[in-house]
């Protein structure tokens, strides 16, 4: 089609360069009948273009981005009609000037004629409750691939290279002891003034084993941790993954063998350096570090290193992220890495970011906190109950303890009001089924543990390659803190002085919400600043509450599910319609089995009022924020704010989940077997609007009924509870399609008929 003079403008002053270069290649390779994932590249590219963004199509009714957005959703969800993108790959692949590619794609617009959903289906609004860390979803048995393509999403944006401060900070070889003084000295003697005399000139992982080896056995033979290295990927109990080089007190087992839990530093060996292999180097380590914080919940910070040929980093991972030292050269600055490796064979745990809050005494951990009255009380610790495996995020540990009370130990916001203040305020305010708070403490906060430290901008990993089949973003910003950084740095400049089609901020939250979702080529810097912070404070505590019970996902009987789950939504009806106070991070986690004569009559509790927020408060202003994804409403996916209705709809899913995939280990099967791939696995895995469309579909009739063959046959007696609250939640409307938003009126109606559905399903049992 001819373009107007308007469009032509705007695509000569937005002009695409070499950002076809990549894909023109692949399609070139694979002309005659290109592939899906590549067409779908190609407008991956084009879509987060500055052109697309202001071109808009030929009828008017929206931009080129919006409707190359609903095309390549379109293509992943498997509609892909080749001939109809024929005539732009064509131009693409002739190199063809930008006038003829923006005009093909326009005729591909209009020939597909995508639906243009409403915009707050894109636009996300970031007041609403957010989503948890990425990769504390994923189970263990994951793959690698799909465990660091999460890990990415968690800390792309809260990871900085070269901050100043690090080695005074960790490596301060002034203020060490004597004895670590003299060997420091000793080691610096294996140095010839050049390089380190023995460090091999082909640095394979052998050799500079061999050499380390021996620097420590010559200078550090007394030293309390010694340097490990592993021969296969079942080394390590729990978790495979062959660990290159890492410290710790005890030695292998007779079997060789080492466990997490003992894991001190994390190392990661190369036989090259090469910079363009930062990111996976980088994610490499970072699913070590994840192991560590997974089998020691409680640790304040973790310390790795990278070494790369004769290049080494240095690592500090926390909550909040990841730091370094820099790279550097260890014959250039020996002294750097003599530090190194005297510090990380001999510091204190203070410094190593050990656990210094918890005591053992008598074979027991114990913790001692501030009771109701203000007055010093001992907790003992005794079996965990929950953790999370993510390294940046709220680290939430649960034990019982000796009173059958439940300790739980998190890294919460410092922008979010604490849980203890939510948990005091709905005892106050006469909420029933909420946990009552028992004892509590705050430890330290991630500003306090990184004092000391200058950090200036992020790293951004813009030049490195991310592939189109990483599975998109699943994480918030995480960049958040009580340090500032300038503007300028974290914004792409605008040389077009074309007229807007939308506001500069709908833009920007739209370009966000495309580049979190698509991982194109190579990343770009986000148009979207959401907070001036450069990384998130944390505050962390430990909080004891009362009843204690098992996590929803324990139940025994059908009867107890039912029963626990309908108390629960009790529960949460008290705290929303007495205090309040919304929850808004329903999950199984957070529902617990309680005995009724110690819980107020309640056989179901609710827990974890981190994400808590007294209603019509607004928002808190928290940049990183939690919830969990599996069990979130599909409108909250979306980034619409939260109500009741949404916390409702989580409830369902979690009574879902529990009947299609936690019956299955709880010896509900019987002689069946259990379906090997879930239908409920699209809720874990992809960006959020992959699984809110998932949740969507699955939430029509047909959908849950479907759901519903995963369940056990003893499970049938729950089916018709499934589809009442189904019908109640998901409504049809004038024109038979399915309601999904909040009804308007009373919320007692919802809840009391929810409610009723539970007790109707309970006395038939």
């Amino acid at each position: 089609m001819a373009l107007s003079d308007d469009q032509i403008k705007i695509i000569a002053e937005n002009p695409l360069g070499e950002a076809l270069k990549g894909v023109r290649d692949k399609l070139r390779d694979c002309a005659d009948k290109p592939p899906e994932g590549i067409v779908a590249s190609l407008l991956g590219t084009l879509v987060t273009s500055p052109a697309a963004l202001d071109l808009p199509t030929s009828d008017g009714s929206a931009d080129v981005a919006e409707k190359l957005f609903i095309i390549r959703r379109s293509i992943r969800g498997g509609s892909f009609q080749p001939e109809k993108f024929r005539p732009l790959i064509d131009v693409v692949v002739a190199n063809s000037p930008d006038i003829e590619v923006w005009a093909a794609v326009i005729d591909l617009i209009g020939a597909v004629n995508p639906s243009t959903p409403p915009l707050s289906s894109i636009i996300p609004t970031f007041l609403g409750t957010p989503v948890k860390t990425s990769s504390s979803r994923l189970a263990d048995s994951e793959t690698r691939d799909i465990v660091e393509a999460e890990l990415f999403e968690e800390m792309k944006k809260c990871t900085f290279r070269n901050v100043r401060g690090f080695f005074d900070k960790f490596f301060h070889s002034k203020s060490w002891r004597k004895e670590q003084k003299e060997m420091l000295k000793g080691i610096m003697t294996a140095h010839d003034g050049k390089k380190w005399i023995d460090f091999p000139s082909i640095p394979d992982e052998k050799s500079v084993w061999d050499c380390l080896r021996s620097l420590e056995n010559r200078f550090l033979a007394n030293a309390p941790y010694k340097l490990h290295t592993t021969q296969t990927a079942n080394q390590f109990k729990e978790r495979k993954g062959q660990m290159d080089l890492f410290f710790q007190t005890p030695a292998a087992k007779a079997d060789g063998s080492f466990w997490y839990k003992h894991v001190l530093v994390v190392g990661e060996q190369k036989k090259s350096y090469d910079k363009s292999r930062f990111k996976a180097d980088f994610l490499q380590l970072s699913r070590y570090v994840r192991g560590v914080f997974a089998d020691q919940p409680t640790r304040r910070f973790v310390h790795a290193f990278s070494f790369c040929a004769s290049t080494m980093e240095l690592w500090v991972f926390d909550r909040s992220g990841a730091y370094s030292s820099g790279a550097f050269d260890i014959h250039d600055e020996p002294d750097k890495f003599a530090r190194a490796f005297v510090g990380y064979t001999t510091m204190d745990d203070d410094t190593m970011g050990l656990d210094t809050f918890t005591e053992r005494e008598d074979g027991h951990r114990y913790v001692t906190l501030d009771d109701a009255s203000g007055n010093e009380t001992k907790v003992r610790l005794d079996k965990a109950m929950v953790r999370q495996k993510a390294i940046v995020c709220r680290g939430t540990t649960c034990y019982e303890t000796e009173n059958s009370h439940v300790a739980k130990f998190s890294w919460a916001s410092d922008k979010w009001k604490l849980e203890v203040e939510q948990l005091k305020l709905a005892e106050e305010r006469g909420v029933k089924g909420v946990a009552r708070v028992v004892a509590h403490r705050q430890i330290t906060t991630i500003a306090e543990l990184r004092k000391g430290l200058e950090f200036r901008e992020r790293h951004r990993f813009r030049n490195e390659e991310v592939h189109f089949d990483d599975p998109p973003s699943t994480a918030a910003n995480t960049n958040t803190s009580g340090q500032k950084r300038k503007s300028s740095s974290d914004h792409t400049s605008d040389a077009s002085g074309s007229k807007r089609l939308r506001s500069n901020s709908q833009r920007s939250k739209l370009v966000q919400e495309l580049n979190d979702q698509l991982s194109i080529g190579k990343t770009k810097p986000s148009l979207y600043t959401p907070s001036e912070d450069l990384w998130e404070n944390r505050i962390y505590s430990c909080l004891v509450v009362s009843p204690a019970g098992r996590v929803i996902s324990a139940f025994k009987t059908i009867r107890e599910l039912l029963e626990s789950m309908r108390d629960a939504i009790k529960a949460h009806q008290s705290l929303y319609m007495t205090g309040n106070i919304l929850h808004r991070d329903i999950s199984s986690n957070n529902i617990i089995i309680t005995k009724p004569e110690t819980s107020d009559g309640f056989k179901g509790m609710l827990i974890d009022l981190d994400l808590a927020k007294v209603r019509d408060s607004g928002p808190s202003g928290a940049r990183h924020q939690t919830g969990t994804m599996q069990f979130m409403a599909i409108e909250v996916l979306r980034m619409a704010d939260h109500s009741y209705r949404h916390d409702l709809e989580s409830f369902f899913y979690v009574l879902l989940w529990m009947c299609a995939r936690c019956s299955w280990t709880n010896g509900f099967s019987g002689k069946e077997e259990s379906p090997r791939m879930s239908r409920l696995r699209k809720w874990e895995i992809g960006s959020f609007s992959d699984i809110a469309d998932a949740k969507e579909g699955h939430m029509t009739v047909n959908g849950v009924k479907r759901i519903m063959t995963e369940f056990p046959e003893i499970f049938e007696v729950v089916k018709p509870l499934c589809l009442r609250i189904r019908k109640l939640l998901f409504p049809l409307d004038k024109d038979e399609s399915m309601i999904i938003r909040t009804p308007a009126g009373d919320p007692d109606r919802l809840y009391n008929a929810i409610i009723s559905a539970y007790d109707e399903a309970i006395d038939e049992l």
